[in-house]
């Protein structure tokens, strides 16, 4: 964890563009769907939980740049206090803003009604534990959406993010089949997922 805050204190100052060259370059995203994947989550609800904000980029283009949905009121929660700054000054004023740990949410269980989580599950200590984090405090109905970094296979990709996991900037490899049983195993039932190059889309819904 301490190694991950040290490496976001420098990834903060650049986060935008390099994630985006990452996200595109590596893992072959399409950032147009995903912006679209995750404005579709207000069809679930306008209260939204949004973990591993960084520094707001995207969960501003998503679900606040748009007409298809009233804005939603938004609490955002990310490790980092260097990447909050910066997504302070992007959201809302009525944001509810938390540093905290997605490994220990702090919120009571069965109390929100949709979780975003847009590339957060590389880089918490444990995507498996996160995603039990979320089923926990998901209400009975209520839904988590996000997206997953899968490992490329082509071994150069796979060398880079072994480099950036030793420098702090994710935490673990992510297989499909790996992610998919861990939502079954926290409770999830799999409503909707989508493959774009090695970005995985998914929607799971607690029972």
């Amino acid at each position: 964890m301490k190694k991950t805050l040290e490496a976001y204190r420098f990834y903060s100052i650049f986060y935008a563009p390099i994630a985006l060259l990452a996200y595109t370059w590596i893992w072959r995203g399409n950032i147009f769907k995903q912006i679209r994947f995750f404005r579709d989550s207000l069809q679930c609800n306008l209260h939204v939980l949004d973990l591993a904000t960084g520094d707001g980029t995207l969960t501003r283009a998503a679900l606040l740049k748009q007409k298809t949905y009233p804005k939603p009121h938004l609490t955002v929660l990310d490790i980092s206090p260097d990447m909050l700054r910066k997504a302070i000054s992007k959201l809302p004023s009525d944001t509810t803003v938390i540093q905290g740990d997605v490994m220990n949410l702090p919120f009571e269980a069965n109390s929100q009604p949709l979780v975003t989580c847009f590339g957060g599950c590389n880089s918490f200590p444990s995507a498996e534990g996160a995603l039990q984090e979320m089923y926990r405090v998901l209400q009975p109905g209520g839904y988590v959406r996000g997206s997953v970094l899968l490992l490329p296979k082509a071994p150069w990709k796979q060398r880079k993010i072994h480099a950036w996991i030793e420098k702090g900037y994710q935490s673990e490899v992510i297989h499909l089949e790996a992610f998919v049983s861990w939502l079954h195993q926290a409770g999830f039932t799999l409503t909707s997922k989508l493959r774009m190059g090695d970005v995985l889309l998914f929607e799971g819904r607690k029972g």
